[in-house]
């Protein structure tokens, strides 16, 4: 369920780990004591943590943005996203701007916005899965091939091809769901590939981006399982052979 719509006498806000109050804080803060709730306060998704303070727990999701609750979303039964606003406005409001011409030139800017769109997407299947609503999550990915297309916006970790995999595994669509994980473990893969083949003092210094990458070919292996267990196997072997390498050359998979 959705947060309560009974507002509670107080809010607690913690400041943990804030050492100073700069004004765009103390303008929030004036902002939520004032508002009497009569009309929402939103923070946009992509905006840094360090920017909102501790109000995570406070969150509902809407689509791109968040909005500000009196209610702590965090193990209270309350849910902190809304399926039935993000699917309004990521199927019928947001315009996506000829992302589907084919060949169209995205700059890394726009590109990163077509990842959130992707990831987000993503989010909303599974959400919308775990209400029972099916028919919805496989118009959402049906709307997701058409308007954020692969041809122009790559399935990669990034831009949420995992969630998306999932989701079609989930709804029994295994083809779907093998090519996407397909091409998101191929491109882990091809970078760790690339990182093993430099000089172990060289590759050294690409360690975090190596360990980043064997995450994701992790993450793969784990959402593979579930479209069929040789083909999460065939993902293993492969990750063993590199992680192999990349250790025998003195890279680390753990953080020390």
């Amino acid at each position: 369920m959705l947060a309560s719509d009974t507002i509670p006498d107080q809010m607690v806000i913690s400041l943990k780990g804030k050492r100073t109050l700069y004004k765009g804080d103390l303008m929030m803060l004036e902002m939520i004591s004032q508002c009497n709730w009569t009309r929402p306060i939103y923070v946009a998704v992509t905006v840094g943590q360090e920017n909102y303070m501790n109000l995570g727990d406070n969150f509902i999701q809407e689509g791109l943005a968040n909005r500000i609750t009196p209610f702590t979303t965090k193990n209270s039964g309350n849910k902190n996203f809304d399926t039935e606003r993000v699917y309004t406005n990521m199927m019928t409001r947001f315009k996506y701007g000829g992302v589907d011409k084919e060949g169209i030139y995205l700059d890394e800017t726009v590109m990163r916005m077509c990842y959130t769109h992707r990831r987000l997407f993503g989010q909303l299947a599974l959400n919308l899965i775990s209400e029972g609503k099916n028919d919805k999550a496989k118009k959402v990915l049906e709307y997701a091939e058409k308007v954020l297309p692969t041809y122009n916006v790559p399935m990669n970790y990034m831009s949420g091809g995992v969630d998306i995999a999932k989701a079609y595994a989930t709804l029994g669509m295994k083809d779907k769901a093998r090519k996407a994980l397909t091409d998101i473990f191929g491109n882990a893969l091809q970078y760790m590939t690339w990182y093993t083949s430099l000089d172990s003092n060289v590759m050294k210094g690409y360690q975090q981006d190596c360990m980043l990458n064997v995450y994701i070919m992790q993450n793969c292996i784990e959402a593979a399982d579930a479209v069929d267990k040789s083909f999460g196997d065939e993902m293993y072997k492969k990750l063993q052979a590199v992680a192999n390498v990349y250790q025998d050359k003195g890279g680390q998979l753990m953080r020390e």
